[in-house]
């Protein structure tokens, strides 16, 4: 048998813990003043969106690490979900809400998907234009 391997969660139960990790971290977001929403939360594998203090969107999921449950997002952002006021903080860097607007979620899903490539050219010439 591998030493390495400690049990984990019951399977029948990880969705239910990520909503509620997740909803709990939603909850710290929005105490610091920054968007969040917790997306394929009927799933068993939600991801919440947060808007750092630059604007930019931020993905956070929820996973069963080295024994332990943690917060994973971008590159290298990890922390131990034990404390999602802490995780919240790192999130928003402490800062207030911009009050700009740059960092709100309705703008993270406002985006319509966009012709590329070929496609891009085709419409630019006015082609789509005369065949309506």
């Amino acid at each position: 048998m591998l030493s390495y391997l400690t049990p984990g969660p019951d399977p029948s139960t990880l969705g239910e813990i990520r909503r509620s990790l997740l909803g709990r971290l939603q909850e710290e977001v929005h105490a610091f003043g920054r968007p969040a929403l917790v997306a394929l939360a009927g799933s068993d594998h939600p991801v919440l969106y947060t808007a750092g203090p630059d604007g930019r969107r931020v993905a956070v999921v929820a996973m069963w690490l080295g024994g332990s449950w943690w917060f994973v997002w971008g590159r290298n952002g990890q922390a131990p979900a034990a404390s999602p006021r802490d995780v919240a903080a790192v999130l928003a860097r402490h800062g207030p809400a911009d009050p700009g607007g740059a960092g709100k979620v309705r703008d993270l899903f406002s985006r319509r998907p966009r012709a590329r490539g070929k496609q891009v050219a085709h419409a630019a010439s006015g082609a789509l234009a005369e065949a309506a």
